[in-house]
């Protein structure tokens, strides 16, 4: 009975992921709830997850490669790039994907995909290489080099977990790195040829440029002497939202303002409105004092003290998730938002009902003070130009990898414990004043933590109930139909893990996928580390569709792509790259 108990939380857990609507640490409690309610484990296991060393080194290490970021390194990379890169598409695919690689193999991928964008977007400008043939090849260097080491994702991360779970001896963490480079080698030699022609070549018309198609849409509305609206804010008066319209200007004796959420509305005050402005002048439930000036305003009626700007949302923004009027962006960033570019269209109606998602690109509206102000939260992505940080201290550009480098080095050799490796690394960082305690907090991508801490537990259950036990020997019969060879059984869990990855996470994939891929060692009598190592590999190595990967979603947006741009490319690469982990695991992991 327990094992059913235990089954159907796998299935719902699996399908709350799949679902893609439930927030991932939510989900990892809801498996914490349930085992607890059901009796499916003692206290003292259920949240041990917290305490196990892949969560410590996931949170430890996501803290540790924000000192890289704070020491200037990545914005060094980014200008390097700019200098070294040519004016030929292939010399810069391939030095873009090996500059994304390097710093990908100890700090997040998607964080990193994040600040090279606007370098991307420049580079695209002043050498007129399609947008779309560089973000593709920064999407997949930057997955793969995760593959350059250990601690590279928190898929390997998660995965050596296993390995030690299962009572074997953990994989180093500079064990992966010949392997790693052959696949940066072998997805770099794709890109540059084959690949090259499989990427989308449309020409996109830059998001701000449809700054000035969205007069179209806008209108003038004049404010009568009686209008119940007088005397208020802007922030006071819901009608606009509720009609799913957007001061942009207001227009008084002449002189054009910006709207701010304080704007206090005169008589024949002058409304630049955006949206279907009849939804208002005609509406049946108030008269609103309102009379239509003009459609389509002319260009002259733009404030000199504001810009536009396109906004990127990454995984980090903490926008996500919430709608354009829960998040008050004129009233608390003096902003306002113009349109929204979501799958490939300008969005322009209704933005305030809008539940705002990872790769979004918000068009927006403000001075250069508000604008700049807004590089300071974490996941927004100022796509205009990029970013140039203060580094923390100037000897951190040298003094930061050197502090990562040692502190891994130091675990590598076996001179004290990975985890006391990266503590000492991050304490290093915090007195020589490189990173901020309180970034590296920052850093930490607590929904991935409390998601791991959840779905550990998970995996012990499925274990005492038999349920792993059940996915090996299920496994195994296949294998003996193929001819017994554990080389097919890598096969066959690179393309299971492959396809799993498309719907749940990468994260989700190697937490279900590595326990059973340890436990196939004893009955098919081989080392579980080339097992292991075909899931681990599976997922940073298949871009099948943006799902796979959040950096995929990330470039959605910028690159103007769709979801058959994913297919097209990451068919292929996933077939040569499954043949390559066929080949090559077995020669760097010996059965």
């Amino acid at each position: 009975m327990q094992s059913f108990i235990v089954l159907g939380i796998f299935l719902l857990a699996m399908a709350l992921l799949a679902s893609n609507r439930v927030r991932i640490d939510l989900i990892g409690l809801i498996v914490l709830l349930s085992l607890g309610l059901t009796d499916s484990l003692p206290p003292s296991i259920l949240f041990s997850g917290f305490s196990s060393e892949a969560v410590i080194l996931i949170a430890g290490m996501l803290a540790l490669g924000e000192g890289l970021v704070a020491s200037g390194v990545t914005d060094w990379l980014a200008r390097f790039l700019q200098r070294i890169g040519g004016t030929g598409e292939r010399r810069l695919s391939t030095v873009l994907m090996i500059t994304a690689a390097l710093p990908s193999a100890f700090i997040s991928d998607v964080g990193l995909v994040g600040m090279f964008i606007p370098v991307v977007k420049a580079l695209h400008q002043r050498i007129e290489v399609p947008v779309q043939k560089l973000l593709m090849p920064l999407a997949v260097a930057a997955t793969l080099g995760g593959l350059l080491t250990m601690v590279g994702s928190a898929g390997n991360i998660v995965g050596n977990q296993a390995l030690k779970t299962a009572g074997y001896a953990p994989i180093s963490i500079f064990g992966i790195t010949p392997l790693g480079v052959a696949f940066l080698l072998v997805g770099i030699g794709f890109m540059v040829s084959l690949g090259r022609f499989l990427i989308p070549n449309r020409s996109e018309t830059p998001l701000i440029d449809n700054a000035d198609s969205l007069r179209q849409y806008m209108s003038e509305v004049k404010l009568l002497a009686d209008s119940p609206l007088i005397g208020k804010t802007l922030d006071t008066i819901k009608v606009f939202t509720e009609k799913g319209l957007t001061v942009t200007r207001i227009v008084r004796n002449g002189r054009v303002m910006p709207a701010h959420s304080q704007s206090r509305l005169q008589a024949d005050d002058i409304l630049l409105v955006l949206g279907d402005v009849d939804r208002l002048l005609n509406s049946d439930d108030q008269k609103w004092g309102m009379v239509l000036a003009a459609d389509h305003p002319t260009e002259s009626q733009e404030p000199s003290e504001v810009v536009v700007a396109e906004l990127l949302l990454g995984h980090r923004a903490p926008w996500v998730g919430r709608t354009v009027i829960q998040l008050h962006l004129r009233h608390r960033y003096g902003i306002t938002v113009l349109g929204l570019y979501r799958d490939g269209e300008l969005v322009y109606q209704r933005l305030s009902d809008i539940r705002l998602r990872v790769g979004d690109i918000l068009l927006v509206q403000g001075s250069p003070e508000n604008l700049a102000a807004l590089q300071n939260l974490h996941g927004i992505i100022s796509l205009n130009e990029p970013i140039q940080r203060v580094p923390t201290r100037r000897y951190g550009l040298w003094l930061a990898p050197a502090i990562l480098l040692g502190s891994l080095l130091l675990a590598a050799l076996n001179i004290i414990d990975i985890k006391l490796a990266i503590v000492l690394g991050i304490v290093l960082m915090a007195i020589t004043g490189i990173l901020q305690i309180s970034d590296a907090y920052r850093a930490i991508e607590w929904r991935i933590v409390v998601f791991v801490a959840g779905m550990i537990p998970l995996g012990t259950a499925l274990i005492r109930t038999g349920i792993t036990q059940k996915m090996v020997s299920a496994l195994t019969v296949v294998n003996h139909m193929l001819g017994n060879h554990p080389t097919w059984m890598i096969a066959m869990l690179f393309l299971i893990a492959a396809m799993l990855t498309q719907v749940l996470s990468n994260i989700a994939t190697v937490l279900v996928l590595a326990p059973v891929a340890a436990g196939l060692a004893r009955p098919l009598h081989v080392l579980p580390d080339p097992l292991v190592m075909a899931v681990m590999v599976a997922v940073s190595a298949s871009p099948l569709t943006p799902l796979a990967n959040k950096v995929d979603l990330l470039i959605m947006g910028p690159g103007g792509f769709k979801y058959g741009d994913f297919l097209r490319l990451g068919i292929p690469l996933t077939v040569l790259f499954a043949a390559v982990a066929t080949w090559l695991i077995p020669i760097f992991f010996p059965f």
